[in-house]
């Protein structure tokens, strides 16, 4: 039955269509990457006659350019004047738009703020030609422009290039979404929904047109983007700028911005703090442009409250006051009607709290709301926001009905309004959950028509999590699962993501901060970005189906193979209804070698797999290093490596001794890095330097280390530098299993996560390449790697299968998979929603990533 739902699911989507997205042209110079062109009615030509437009939204992503937006030429008429729309750039300030008759003259110019372009900046655009009268007019957002003369004729067969063609590669980068060509019998839409593929639709599924290197926006609207990354060794925190769109980004004694619309990050030193920061918590105040960075917990400060001005770096004391407790992930609202500040719940002294509290940036002080009506249970990780000016909803978390963390803790889906004015709670519903148990993010956000809200949720309990959003309806029990995930490494208390939107440029914002596990300051915080309106996986397969069948055809076959299957399925069920389910052992015990494992040299250390340092005498001297040395000599080594500059003794203390004094700290550190160098002197061509008040390990060619060749092998994929060599050499250093396999210190989670996140991207280029060449060998190898380190990852189970299909082995891909869904089926407690002939015949990339 589960072949007949996909099937019927398939019909359907036949029939669906997204919302309208767009298609962005990029400026790409290579030989061997075309630019992007979009071209209407080359091959179906339409006739308009009298009255003819065309409309739609342009934004241009890069100000600082200069060529054709688009061309339009009667293909009736051989010596037709060609009618172009071009943008220039000017200087700093303005750009222009120009409508042309080619090789002629300029008709019409409009003068752009370049302050105003960018990225989801839409410009509506309309331009209308008057045949008869022999006239354009133009009109861009709501400027006018009219002009006449063009040598119109009274019918116009038109062709129309979008971004570049063979009369010029001249194109800046820009988009365009919701394009409408019309006259005045006939509106031909086109919702450019298409998510792959060259061809394009009109809003009834006709074939109108061809993209050349095409670059959907409606994949942004499913696949999140990271923008950027930043570590910090001391307590940061982050905030959304609502008056600039952009994020602002601060910890001790340093302020960052990112420039989303120009993708910059920069940063100056800011006065000092009169507080010490141990959580991070802040709210923007858009009056002020300050971030008000606050602690519940007193902690023994003189400070508990500080605002920091984001424009100039200056610090101003608010308060000194606190809370009863600590609050950890308790939910927060900021009211800049009446300068109000509200959190709810939070977890402190080993219970949950369910009450209300209110900050008044006026009055200086903490009050807690008496709230009246429906019980709402102590709780912490739910999801608060403003339903109007006077309620707040509250929604989720985790807890119980008394408050003690001692007898557990229950997930909670439920709904909540609550009224500033008469402090009343009122129970909306309980949402209609079954998955794994989620908790949403402190924020919660109000969709732009007010019948839903948007929240991150992600299941807490796991180390290794994924964040998700969430678009709840608040006129029924229903929700929707919107975009791909979003890693995140939950362990540490700490840890937190937030959600955050741009009503301009219609973009959902996230970003989640790892500390430490072990309660350092430390953390990595990632910023990412999502297009709205956000989509569910479904909307990208609108037009999955083969592009040279009808669509009459299609459901023909369709039909068709829906009641063969029907039958083979009933006859197939009640055939083996008796037979026993073969066993079948996990996917981690029964992988194949990799071939051309790499032996240990001397001179080596090798950190893919258990932890190894061979001597320059051949000998293993792994023994050698103590707990404490190795952490010392990972710390400096992985702190050292690119761009990074070492590690401070400060931080060495932190990590390595937290518990012990100063004067202590120091001597154990001066003891452990003397044994550390007798070690390294029985090496060459590694060495524990101090430079600039930092440790770090030198390393020369005499000396080999598996990572170092790694990293340089990521480097040639990553620069489309790679030969077959380099992935086999690739694959001979991952053979050796895990990075930092038997580490299990939390202060090394990060550099994990950060290669298992470089790898996941990396594997997906590489296996595309030796795929492309047909190098199927190296493809089920590396796949196998894969498989080792994220032992339920589609992508790879993809490559393994059509790899092995390729090379005639039926037999292995057929128990690969059955060992993957196996392992995927006791993992997740529901079965794979795969068949092994949905893999072998469809491409699921798209699907899998």
């Amino acid at each position: 039955m589960r072949y007949i739902g996909s099937f019927i699911l398939l019909l359907c989507f036949l029939f669906l269509r997204a919302n309208a997205q767009g298609l962005e042209f990029n400026t790409y110079e290579s030989e061997t990457i075309q630019k992007t062109s979009y071209s209407v009615f080359d091959e179906n030509p339409l006739t308009f006659k009298g009255h003819f437009s065309i409309s739609y939204d342009l934004a241009i992503q890069d100000y600082g350019s200069f060529g054709y937006i688009f061309r339009l030429k009667d293909l009736k008429r051989e010596n037709a004047d060609i009618y172009s729309f071009v943008f220039s750039y000017d200087n700093d300030e303005r750009s222009y738009l120009k409508f042309n008759i080619e090789a002629k003259e300029c008709l019409i110019v409009d003068t752009l703020c370049n302050k105003k372009l960018g990225p989801r900046r839409w410009i509506p655009i309309e331009i209308s030609f008057f045949l008869k009268e022999d006239s354009v007019c133009l009109t861009i957002d709501k400027r006018q422009y009219q002009s006449g003369k063009l040598g119109l004729s009274g019918e116009l067969t038109p062709t129309i290039m979008f971004g570049s063609s063979k009369f010029s590669e001249e194109i800046p980068s820009f988009a365009i979404r919701n394009l409408v060509i019309s006259d005045m019998n006939q509106q031909i839409n086109f919702p450019l929904n298409e998510s792959s593929g060259i061809l394009v639709h009109d809003k009834q599924g006709k074939i109108r047109g061809k993209a050349i290197n095409p670059i959907w926006l409606i994949n942004k609207s499913y696949y999140w983007n990271l923008l950027h990354s930043q570590a910090s060794e001391s307590t940061a925190g982050y905030n959304y700028d609502s008056n600039s769109g952009n994020f602002v980004y601060f910890n001790s004694d340093s302020l960052y911005t990112l420039d989303i619309r120009r993708n910059i990050w920069e940063g100056y030193k800011h006065q000092s703090l009169p507080m010490k920061m141990y959580l991070g918590t802040n709210f923007f105040y858009p009056d002020s442009h300050s971030v008000y960075i606050y602690e519940v917990d007193n902690h023994a400060d003189v400070c508990t409250i500080c605002a920091l001005n984001v424009l100039t770096g200056e610090v101003e004391k608010v308060d000194d006051k606190f809370l009863p407790s600590q609050r950890h992930h308790h939910s927060s609202y900021l009211d800049t009607i009446h300068n109000k500040f509200y959190i709810f719940g939070g977890f402190g002294s080993r219970k949950y709290t369910n009450t209300l509290e209110v900050y008044d940036l006026d009055q200086k002080s903490w009050n807690t709301i008496k709230l009246k009506g429906d019980f709402v249970a102590p709780r912490f990780f739910s999801s608060m926001g403003a339903l109007n000016a006077n309620e707040l909803l509250l929604f989720g978390g985790t807890g119980n009905s008394s408050g003690d963390q001692s007898i557990g803790k229950i997930y909670y889906y439920d709904l909540y309004k609550i009224n500033l004015k008469d402090s009343t709670v009122q129970k909306v519903r309980d949402f209609s959950y079954d998955g794994t148990q989620i908790v949403p993010v402190r924020n919660l956000l109000l969709s732009d028509d007010g019948a839903s809200f948007y929240t991150l949720c992600y299941p807490m309990q796991e180390a290794s999590s994924h964040l998700q959003l969430y678009k709840f309806s608040l006129q029924n029990d229903s929700y929707e699962v919107l975009g791909n995930s979003i890693p995140m490494e939950s362990k540490a208390i700490l840890s937190n993501a937030n959600l955050y939107y741009n009503k301009e440029t219609k973009e959902f914002y996230c970003c989640t901060q790892e500390f430490n596990e072990r309660g350092g300051e430390s953390s990595v915080t990632r910023f990412y970005s999502l297009s709205a309106p956000a989509i569910a996986e479904n909307a990208l397969f609108l037009y999955a189906v083969e592009e040279g069948l009808s669509l009459r055809a299609v459901i023909f076959v369709m039909v068709v193979v829906l009641v063969l299957i029907v039958g083979i399925t009933h006859y197939l069920k009640r055939k083996k209804e008796k037979q026993p389910i073969p066993k079948v052992t996990p996917i981690r015990e029964t992988c194949t070698q990799v071939e051309n494992r790499k032996s240990p040299q001397v001179n080596a250390l090798y950190l893919f797999g258990e932890f190894t340092i061979i001597d320059k005498k051949g000998r293993d001297i792994t023994h050698l290093f103590s707990s404490k040395i190795k952490q010392l000599f990972l710390l400096t080594f992985l702190n050292g490596l690119g761009n990074k500059e070492g590690i401070t003794s400060n931080y060495i203390y932190g990590l390595l001794w937290p518990e012990k004094e100063l004067s202590s700290a120091k001597n154990l550190k001066g003891v452990t890095i003397n044994r550390l160098r007798k070690i390294l002197d029985d090496l060459e061509g590694i060495e524990l330097v101090y430079t600039n008040s930092r440790y770090s390990i030198q390393l020369s060619e005499s000396f080999y280390c598996d990572y170092q060749q790694y990293l340089e092998q990521m480097n040639k994929i990553r620069q489309s530098d790679a030969s077959q060599e380099v992935s086999q050499s690739l694959i001979g250093i991952l053979s050796r299993g895990k990075f930092l396999k038997s580490i299990d210190d939390s202060m090394f989670d990060s550099f994990k996560s950060e290669q298992e996140y470089e790898l996941h991207e990396m594997l997906t280029i590489e296996l595309n390449n030796l795929y492309m060449k047909a190098a199927y060998e190296q493809v089920v190898q590396l796949a196998e790697i894969w498989l080792r380190v994220d032992s339920l990852n589609d992508m790879a189970l993809w490559y393994m299968l059509n790899a092995c299909h390729k090379l005639k082995k039926e037999d292995q891909a057929m128990k690969k998979y059955y060992l993957y869904i196996a392992e995927y089926n006791k993992s997740m407690g529901n079965n794979y929603s795969y068949s092994y002939s949905d893999i072998i015949h469809n491409d699921l990339r798209t699907s899998f990533q």
